[in-house]
């Protein structure tokens, strides 16, 4: 059950990310990052091309692993949102961009939660469903690291 979850959140992780593209009228991506302790922020990354998204989460060479210690303390808390399609009928206060996924780091760790968003499914699944954790690529954290100190 565990490797077939795995799977289904790799391949929805990979089409969320493979839609961020602007390419031929494909949607663009924004990045923020927060730091976990205090929620300020520390970057975000706007108008990100599938190429730029790839690059900077490296996420091909991320490994499934278990869910971190309880006293696992948050680091920095990603969020990747998506340009809405647009619609035919306007609203009001319509943002441009929908979250669709949050990762979160921790301290003293290599470990990432990545949660794809409750608005993509629908209440199809729940949370636990819709949350794996990997070991992150050395190359992420340098990114990440990168941003963090700009």
């Amino acid at each position: 059950m565990k490797k077939m979850l795995s799977c289904v959140l790799a391949v929805i992780l990979s089409a969320l990310l493979a839609g961020c593209n602007s390419q031929k009228g494909e949607k663009l991506c924004s990045i923020e990052v927060l730091d976990a302790a205090e929620y300020n922020r520390v970057a975000v990354l706007v108008q990100q091309r599938q190429s730029d998204i790839t690059e900077f989460f490296d996420e091909n060479n991320w490994t499934e692993t278990a869910k971190p210690e309880s006293e696992a303390v948050p680091q920095y808390i990603i969020t990747i949102y998506q340009e809405k399609t647009p619609t035919v009928i306007k609203q009001e206060n319509d943002e441009p961009y929908e979250k669709i996924m949050e990762c979160i780091t921790y301290e003293n760790s290599k470990t990432i939660k990545v949660s794809i968003s409750k608005n993509l499914v629908h209440g199809v699944a729940a949370d636990e469903f819709l949350s794996v954790y990997y070991v992150g690529s050395e190359k992420f954290f340098s990114n990440l690291s990168g941003l963090s100190n700009a």
